[in-house]
C-alpha cells in the first residue's frame, strides 16, 4: 500500500494519535490539522458534491473534535485502534458504517447486508497501482475496497 498516498496519510495520522495518547497531547491538534488538509485535498480531487471519501474524512474529523471535549478524551482510543486496523489490515470500520447510510447504499438493510458490510475482507486489489492515485481519491477507505457487494 506504499503507493497509495491515502494509506501514508492514515499511517502518519495513526502514529500521531498514539503519540498523543502516550506522550504529547498536542499531537491531537496536529492530527486534526492533518485531517482537515487531507479532507480539502480529497475534495479538490473528487467530483462535485460530497463523495464517500469526503464523507469519511468529515466523519473522522467530527469524531476527533468530540474527543477534544475533556470528558470525552478517552474516546481518542477508538480512532487510534481503528487506524491501526486500517493501516495494518485494510479494515475501516468507519467506512463500513458510513456505507450503510441511505445515500451510500442501493439495497435495503438486511442481515445479509450487515454481515457483508462488517465481516467481509477488504478488497485492497481495487485500490492498487494507478487507480489509488488517480480515480480513487479515497484510497483504501472506499466503499468498493471495504464492502463486498451482493
Amino acid at each position: 500500500m506504499l503507493d497509495d498516498w491515502t494509506w501514508l496519510v492514515w499511517a502518519v495520522t495513526a502514529a500521531l494519535l498514539w503519540v498523543g495518547l502516550f506522550a504529547w497531547y498536542e499531537a491531537f491538534y496536529v492530527v486534526i490539522g492533518l485531517t482537515v488538509v487531507q479532507t480539502l485535498v480529497v475534495m479538490m480531487r473528487k467530483q462535485p458534491g460530497v463523495g464517500f471519501a469526503v464523507q469519511l474524512r468529515i466523519a473522522f474529523l467530527a469524531l476527533l473534535l468530540v474527543c477534544l471535549i475533556p470528558q470525552m478524551s478517552w474516546l481518542f482510543w477508538v480512532p487510534a485502534i481503528g487506524l491501526v486496523a486500517l493501516v495494518v489490515f485494510g479494515y475501516c470500520l468507519l467506512a463500513r458504517m458510513l456505507s450503510l447510510l441511505p445515500w451510500n447504499r442501493s439495497e435495503p438493510i438486511t442481515i445479509g447486508l450487515l454481515g457483508r458490510t462488517f465481516f467481509s475482507r477488504p478488497d485492497l486489489s481495487r485500490v492498487s497501482g494507478a487507480q489509488a492515485g488517480a480515480s480513487c481519491p479515497g484510497g483504501l477507505c472506499t466503499i468498493d475496497a471495504q464492502v463486498l457487494r451482493g
